[in-house]
Order: C-alpha cells, then sequence, then structure tokens
C-alpha cells in the first residue's frame, strides 16, 4: 500500500498544476496499486481547500464522498469519514468531527473545547475544560 499526503490530494482534486497532476494519475493508474488517506491528510486537505482555494464545506464533503468511491483507496476508518461527511452535509465542520470520533474510537470520556459549535453539536461529550471531571463516571 502506498501513503498519499495531503499535495497529492490536492493536486488530484484540483488539477491545479498539469505537471503534478499528470504525476499523481501515473501514480494512481499503477495496476494493483493501493493507496492510504490518513485522516491527518483528509483534515489537511479541507483546510487546504477551504482557506486557499475557496471550496466550501460542502464541496470539500462532495468530492470526499466521490473518493469514498474509488476501489483502490483504503481510509483509515471509512465509517468514521462518512459520519463525518454526513455531519458537515448538517452544517458541521468536517475537522472536528473527525478529531472528535477519533477521541471517542481512543475511548475518550470527554472532549475538551471552547469551539461552541462543536458543544453545541455534541452536549454529551464537549464541555468547557471547567465542566469536564477529572474522571469518567
Amino acid at each position: 500500500m502506498i501513503g498519499l499526503d495531503t499535495n497529492i490530494l490536492i493536486r488530484y482534486l484540483t488539477e491545479d498544476d498539469t505537471r503534478q497532476f499528470r504525476a499523481v494519475m501515473h501514480l494512481l493508474v499503477k495496476d494493483g496499486a493501493t493507496f492510504f488517506l490518513p485522516d491527518l491528510v483528509l483534515v489537511e486537505a479541507d483546510w487546504v481547500l477551504t482557506s486557499l482555494y475557496d471550496w466550501t464545506p460542502a464541496e470539500v464533503a462532495a468530492a470526499y464522498t466521490l473518493l469514498l468511491q474509488i476501489e483502490n483507496l483504503v481510509f483509515e476508518d471509512e465509517s468514521r469519514l462518512r459520519r463525518a461527511l454526513r455531519a458537515v452535509n448538517a452544517g458541521a465542520d468536517l475537522s472536528d468531527e473527525l478529531i472528535l470520533a477519533q477521541c471517542r474510537t481512543a475511548g475518550c470520556f470527554a472532549f475538551s473545547t471552547f469551539d461552541k459549535a462543536v458543544m453545541k453539536n455534541h452536549p454529551d461529550f464537549a464541555r468547557l475544560p471547567e465542566h469536564i471531571p477529572p474522571t469518567s463516571k
């Protein structure tokens, strides 16, 4: 399996550099090759696409949904990504959703944050630091 960096994903999705796009496509069409996209690459690419390329969160979510259909792409946790994309389509932030899901998977009983949107979307889990008990219940 071949891991893919954020810049590879950006070239693939934006086609903004012809030479690099061709190189990426040459890699991606190798017979029998499988490629790994970690959550962190998806988070970084989300930031790059929304901040530097002015993509909307919905456009990023649509692109990632298409990536899920590519058979030789392996994701860190496909079901976690699908849940995060559903939340994005309901107005949440992709990075926040992936971070929260990873914390839950790791066994965290709470998530400490100052982000009001995160606390609103996850009131059972995300809380201000002063509202988190020292140990799980």
